[in-house]
């Protein structure tokens, strides 16, 4: 049984905005907060308290069906007790009041564990009101469609397209991303000055991996240090597991996180890094803005 199963419904707490003068969806979400809180508990009682007594969860994946409460704290028993290092998030497209006692709930969840890949599905969920509280009552998980071409898959990436400058303390990135031909794979170039001069550069491609169905990507830097990552999304943000070899043979790795503000910034923190297997500090995120374009007097030329 797959672990997003046992923690499905964290993803509430990343829930949109609800307006505030639309109760019933406050309360929706109001509840599935402190499931979430429970959940973090691994209390599989209390998990299962907040299914209908008939509530059922359906793997579209495997083809496996779990009917009533009783036999879901039964499977999430066995599942916490096995997923006790995992990281999850999630995005909802839509919450739907289909009546005044019955919510609909879509969207995508991402579980990240400390020693596998991470976990993305789409899911559905039914909630209804008994008695004063919103309980689950169905669910539905399922792997996310897939991609007609390695341009669709990397579509969600497209808003990276341009010139980027990190300009924060001694140190300058220059940043470029750009498509290959066919919009095959993204390319990532940049260059790393101090007050010296370049210090660095390098060179990333970004593409799909058909066979992994996930996003992956390569670097190559002008040190000689190499690596490769694998990508998740969640919500506004983007993990990129990495594993690297230095120029000195060490191997390092850590996950990168990349947050979009908006349309011309994003910010970027490498965690839970180490190199050769010990620990090293974590750093502050870096906010990356999109490169003015050079206006017509920057470019005229100088008497």
């Amino acid at each position: 049984m797959k672990i997003v199963y046992s923690v499905a419904f964290a993803f509430l707490l990343t829930a949109v905005a609800v307006p505030p003068d639309d109760a019933d969806e406050a309360a929706v979400r109001e509840t599935l907060a402190e499931y979430v809180d429970v959940l973090n508990q691994k209390t599989a009682e209390k998990v299962a308290g907040f299914w209908t007594e008939k509530g059922t969860h359906t793997d579209r994946e495997t083809g496996e069906r779990t009917e009533g409460r009783d036999a879901i704290q039964a499977d999430m028993t066995e599942v916490l007790k096995e997923g006790s290092n995992f990281k999850l998030s999630a995005t909802i497209d839509q919450i739907r009041l289909i009546t005044a006692d019955v919510a609909s709930v879509e969207g995508e969840t991402t579980v990240v564990l400390s020693d596998a890949e991470p976990i993305v599905s789409k899911y559905t969920a039914i909630l209804v009101h008994q008695g004063d509280k919103w309980l689950l009552d169905t669910v539905e998980e399922m792997p996310l469609p897939q991609p007609a071409s390695p341009a669709d898959a990397l579509k969600e990436l497209e808003w990276l397209v341009g010139e980027w400058v990190d300009d924060s303390g001694d140190v300058k990135v220059a940043t470029t991303f750009r498509w290959t031909a066919n919009q095959a794979f993204l390319l990532r170039s940049f260059e790393v000055e101090t007050k010296d001069g370049i210090s660095m550069a390098g060179t990333q491609v970004i593409g799909w991996d058909p066979r992994g169905q996930q996003i992956r990507s390569w670097s190559f830097n002008s040190d000689g240090s190499f690596g490769e990552s694998t990508w998740a999304r969640n919500g506004d943000s983007w993990l990129s597991k990495s594993a690297q070899t230095l120029a000195s043979g060490e191997v390092a790795s850590g996950t990168y996180v990349m947050e979009r503000l908006d349309d011309d910034s994003f910010t970027i923190q490498l965690v839970g890094y180490d190199v050769g297997g010990e620990p090293q500090p974590t750093g502050p995120a870096v906010k990356v803005i999109r490169a003015p374009k050079p206006t017509a007097s920057d470019s005229a030329p100088q008497n």
